[in-house]
């Protein structure tokens, strides 16, 4: 049977180009409220939504040439103080599914009682508490997914926050590629979802997931997919960290899964040698292009150099998602549900 999340897996690209075309119905009111110049901008959320503003961190430094912070919303909201700057011009940017979890609310109107009207949303819930806070909703109801994990959510938030900032930097190269995403992704998960399919299934107990810069995001939420759908052990590293200690641990019962950079890339594929020479670990190689590791049980999976660097973990993610979506059907696990959570979390006011 296909479970829910497999169908909203296959189906995002949908929820790609409707996320395309809301950015560009709200970015003159985005850069209205951004200004002619930013000192800060804070993105802040919770869950998958945090470790999007990880994976975008990079890009909106790089083009907008300004300061980013990325706090998990109860930092914000505990720690306003240590998280939050004081004068200048400061633009705060945030993602919710739910639009409805409290942590991020009260962040919201922790840095709302310092910086007024100058809240940007990006979520899937109209009407919902934060879309009703926020100065400027970038609202994407196509990409809300109705199970525990997010999948299509994620990917249409990630997708608006990078074409925005693209948008807003007058970067044309990375915003037309960003454009033809939704067309690349049904052929390449028709093409390639059979040989992750038997990754997910081979012989292995735990997972290890690397990369850095603008794919270090990606591999975490792709880690926390794994745990959250198929109840896998599984940790993210830096790709050099590898080598600092979690390589004790890796065996021929660890999956190491690694997200391919174009800037990194020697070094990387220079730590699949190692691993490959070393241990008989399966291994899954994502790369932008022909990737180069020979040894070990390797899965070599590559999207194409006419991507950009930043773009890269768009097109990854999806079939890591996939990744978790098979390994928990061969485990006999509902990959809909997850053991101990719930789609957002409300806390108490006490």
């Amino acid at each position: 049977m296909n479970y829910r999340c497999y169908e909203d897996i296959k189906g995002q690209a949908e929820a790609w180009k409707a996320a395309l075309s809301v950015v560009d119905e709200r970015i003159e009111d985005v850069r209205e409220l951004a200004g002619d110049s930013l000192d800060d901008l804070l993105f802040t959320s919770c869950g998958s939504p945090y470790y999007m503003g990880l994976a975008n961190a990079t890009l909106w430094r790089e083009i907008l040439g300004t300061r980013v912070s990325v706090f998990p919303s109860s930092e914000v909201m505990l720690f306003p103080d240590m998280t939050l700057s004081t004068g200048g011009d400061h633009l705060l940017l945030s993602a919710s599914r739910s639009g409805e979890t409290t942590e991020t609310i009260r962040a919201v109107e922790a840095f709302s009682e310092r910086f007024p009207g100058r809240t940007v949303l990006i979520g899937n819930k109209p009407g919902s508490t934060l879309d009703e806070m926020a100065d400027v909703s970038i609202m994407i109801p196509e990409g809300y997914d109705h199970v525990i994990p997010q999948t299509r959510s994620f990917g249409s938030m990630y997708l608006a926050a990078q074409y925005m900032v693209s948008l807003l930097s007058g970067d044309e190269e990375l915003a037309g590629a960003l454009r033809r995403l939704p067309d690349m992704l049904p052929g390449l998960l028709d093409q390639r979802e059979s040989e992750v399919q038997q990754v997910a299934e081979s012989e292995w107990d735990s997972a290890v997931f690397f990369d850095g810069g603008p794919l270090y995001g990606v591999a975490i939420e792709a880690t926390l997919k794994l745990i959250e759908m198929s109840l896998s052990r599984a940790a993210c590293y830096h790709t050099l960290e590898v080598r600092h200690g979690p390589r004790s641990v890796v065996d021929e019962s660890t999956l190491i899964v690694n997200l391919g950079s174009k800037r990194g890339e020697q070094h990387e594929q220079q730590v699949l040698t190692d691993l490959s020479d070393s241990s008989s670990s399966p291994i899954l190689s994502l790369s932008p292009d022909t990737a180069h590791s020979q040894g070990g049980s390797v899965t070599n999976i590559s999207i194409g150099d006419s991507v950009p660097e930043h773009a890269l973990g768009m097109l990854y993610l999806p079939l890591l998602q996939l990744l978790a979506y098979y390994r928990a059907v061969h485990k006999g696990v509902d990959p809909d549900e997850s053991r101990n959570l719930t789609s957002y979390i409300e806390l108490s006011e006490g």
